[in-house]
């Protein structure tokens, strides 16, 4: 029997960011090569705090700084096709400063909770969405 090298979770940051009543979210090709709209983040590095990599990630992603107000929930996603286990953290935060996105991001704009509704979304977002109603 041939033995699978082992895979350890990420642990990884996603950043809500809020103005007035729309989010911040980002169009990326995820690993099945659909275009998705994401809530922005990434990988926390070894030794940096999650609030430290959320501020990293949104600064080298949308070039904008920002405050985080809370943190929402963690979510994991275990995609066994991908072969990959992420610990998501979601944070809520606020930004200041113009977008101005990397180049693997498609597109970056603020939408509505109904707009999003019409946007085809990472699954971890909805699953944000639906369970926190508040947002």
């Amino acid at each position: 029997m041939k033995s699978k090298a082992m895979v350890l979770p990420k642990v990884v940051v996603a950043v809500l960011i809020k103005k007035n009543n729309s989010y911040l979210f980002a169009k990326e090709v995820l690993e099945d090569n659909k275009e998705t709209w994401i809530i922005p983040g990434g990988k926390v590095e070894f030794g940096e705090s999650l609030e430290e990599a959320a501020k990293r990630e949104i600064k080298e992603e949308l070039g904008v700084d920002i405050t985080i107000t809370r943190l929402i929930d963690f979510h994991e996603a275990i995609h066994t096709n991908f072969n990959y286990h992420t610990i998501i953290f979601f944070f809520l935060a606020t930004a200041t400063g113009s977008i101005q996105h990397a180049p693997e991001i498609l597109e970056a704009k603020y939408a509505t909770k109904e707009e999003l509704t019409q946007m085809p979304l990472v699954k971890s977002a909805t699953w944000l969405f639906e369970k926190h109603k508040e947002l």
